[in-house]
């Protein structure tokens, strides 16, 4: 009996020691489910840094930027970005070694704005007084020590955020500086980068299958094609990335002054350059260099299953240039192919984002969009589409919608959601203010100096501030009061299609507040079909050097005649009342390509013209 009862124990902690390996090995399973970085990669479009924040040395506002919040996150996520990288300093943050549990928390609550707007965030080690990333720091004499702190560091970020899901991703270091043919320094940053992947490894849970990213040196392209032969070990397989960083060309991109060896450039690509200013254009760097350079990347690891990130670019806005505008479009027509360039390479394009007025695109404090225009161009290389905003009632579930009503004084209303033009507007910004303009109406949202409550919202072309509004955040959603009259705009409890959109004194009421939802729909430069000239409109000549001759029939059968830029902007309108039998188009405008649209009562005529 004693000897059964032994070996009912014996057999009894036997199971439970099975029971127990088995769970373990569940969970472990369960653990180890974290998608592919191909995967993970094909999630992530067009990317925003949160540059000069968390990095700051030695404290989130030290570089002038103000305390990061949801409300600027929620924006980003609105203008369309959908990845956040967010550079970290973590070195000048700790005791003895130990980083300090606050600064830990204040990270994960930035991440967790990114996260709770389902975005992917990428959290790395950046600058940190470069202990990391300086070229003296980069040697076989450093490398024991810079190891170790490698070591230390990455455990402790680990283990704190090792429960996120695949949308958060670590990056082992910013750029680090390592010389191109500097072959022996290479190998020293191929071992911190092996004791980070070791490291988040081995804190198991989701960091067991977390796809993590390594830099090349500088994360230069050509350096990187150069010495970056050889990846890290990895204990399972696909999940890791490479970064590189793209601002060439440096004169155009980051340049600040005149040197012996060039001059700063101002205009950039193909239809961009200035006729009188010519000093000022591009003479190298252009898209033959974008398509080299991403090439390079694409064939080294694309190709060969290890995704890309370019973890920064951008090109600085210049204001002591001679052509403004053309300066500006020349920005964007950059941005645009850029990220189009990347995309279609399988790459990952993330802007870089200062919080200051040469790259800001965002106002850090209110979340108001900046620089519509470079966003704009941004997301149309993401998907060769326009982008507009939908904007719906958190009380009735109604759109703001322009209702089809192109004159000037009418009312705007609400419809239940319907994929019209009348329903997308066109954020711009007009200093800290934004304004809407419908896409159906070609009209902008007015408060019409209406200052009583309950008094209706309209639509007219564009005047003054009585179509400037505030965005102001309300948790997850937005209120839009206007800069003239003082009142939020109110849906007024109304469910009804059709029923008018009104203003009204502020309150906590569901009926003030609004989500702004980032749509694509095909833009203008797209919607072209080339059309054989009949007796009823002619447009010649194309190319021209001057302007377009636009000859039509019948003026009062056409209601108006719009010219777009590639990016789907007007530049250019010649409306119903001004029309006669021929007229000219096209004279102010800079070289570059263009949509000609003759809007008829019955058919639009449209095609691609060239000014050379």
């Amino acid at each position: 009996m004693k000897h059964e009862l032994s070996l009912r124990r014996c057999l009894g902690h036997n199971i439970r020691y099975i029971f127990m390996m088995m769970a373990l090995l569940i969970s472990t399973l369960a653990w180890s489910q974290l998608p592919t970085a191909q995967q993970v990669a094909g999630q992530m479009k067009v990317g925003w840094n949160l540059g000069n924040s968390l990095e700051a040395i030695c404290g989130e506002n030290a570089w002038g930027n103000p305390t990061t919040t949801q409300q600027l996150i929620n924006s980003v996520k609105a203008a369309g970005f959908n990845t956040v990288r967010i550079p970290v300093s973590w070195d000048c943050h700790t005791t003895n070694g130990v980083i300090d549990p606050n600064w830990m928390s204040r990270v994960k609550t930035v991440v967790d704005y990114c996260t709770n707007n389902n975005m992917y965030v990428i959290i790395n080690i950046h600058w940190d007084n470069g202990w990391l990333t300086n070229r003296e720091n980069i040697t076989t004499s450093a490398q024991s020590a810079v190891n170790a702190k490698q070591r230390n560091l990455w455990t402790q970020i680990a283990n704190y955020f090792k429960n996120y899901n695949e949308h958060l991703l670590f990056a082992s270091t910013n750029e680090p500086d390592v010389a191109d043919g500097d072959a022996t320094a290479m190998s020293v940053l191929l071992s911190y980068h092996q004791t980070f992947i070791n490291v988040v490894r081995g804190t198991g849970g989701n960091n067991s299958s977390r796809t993590l990213i390594v830099q090349g040196p500088g994360t230069d392209i050509d350096r990187t094609n150069n010495l970056m032969n050889t990846m890290p070990t990895d204990n399972i397989a696909s999940r890791m990335m490479v970064e590189v960083h793209y601002y060439s060309p440096y004169q155009f991109c980051l340049m600040t002054a005149d040197a012996s060896w060039g001059n700063m450039f101002y205009y950039w690509g193909n239809g961009y350059h200035s006729t009188t200013e010519t000093s000022r254009n591009a003479t190298w760097g252009e898209e033959s260099e974008v398509e080299r350079a991403f090439g390079l990347m694409k064939s080294k690891f694309v190709d060969k299953g290890i995704p890309v990130l370019i973890g920064e670019f951008g090109a600085m806005k210049r204001t002591n240039v001679g052509d403004a505008a053309l300066h500006q479009a020349s920005r964007q027509y950059y941005h645009k192919y850029i990220v189009s360039s990347a995309l279609q390479k399988g790459m990952i394009p993330v802007y870089w984002d200062n919080g200051a007025t040469d790259f800001g695109i965002f106002n850090r404090s209110t979340g108001a969009v900046t620089d519509q225009g470079l966003i704009t161009a941004m997301m149309q290389g993401a998907g060769g589409t326009a982008t507009y905003k939908t904007i719906k009632n958190r009380a009735s579930g109604l759109l703001i919608d322009g209702i089809g009503r192109t004159s000037n004084g009418s009312n705007a209303g609400q419809w239940a959601s319907s994929g019209s033009a009348n329903q997308q507007w066109v954020m711009e910004t007009s200093g800290s203010y934004v304004k809407f303009k419908n896409r159906g109406t070609g009209l902008y949202l007015d408060g019409m100096g209406r200052t009583t409550n309950g008094s209706i919202a309209g639509q007219w072309s564009a005047s003054g501030i009585n179509q400037e509004w505030t965005m102001e955040a309300a948790g997850s959603y937005f209120k839009f009061k206007n800069h003239a009259t003082g009142l939020y705009l109110d849906g007024l409890g109304s469910t009804t299609n059709g029923a008018d959109l009104a203003q009204w004194a502020s309150s906590s009421s569901n009926n003030q507040q609004w989500t702004v939802t980032t749509i694509t729909a095909r833009a203008a430069t797209e919607e072209v079909i080339e059309y054989q000239q009949d007796n009823s409109v002619q447009v010649f000549p194309n190319p021209f050097t001057s302007a377009i001759n636009v000859v039509v029939a019948d003026p009062e059968k056409i209601k108006s005649i719009v010219l777009y830029d590639v990016m789907g902007r007007q530049v250019e309108m010649v409306e119903h009342h001004q029309i006669s039998t021929t007229q000219t188009v096209g004279a102010l405008l800079n070289t570059g390509i263009y949509i000609v649209k003759i809007h008829g009562i019955d058919k639009t005529h449209s095609m691609r013209v060239v000014k050379n």
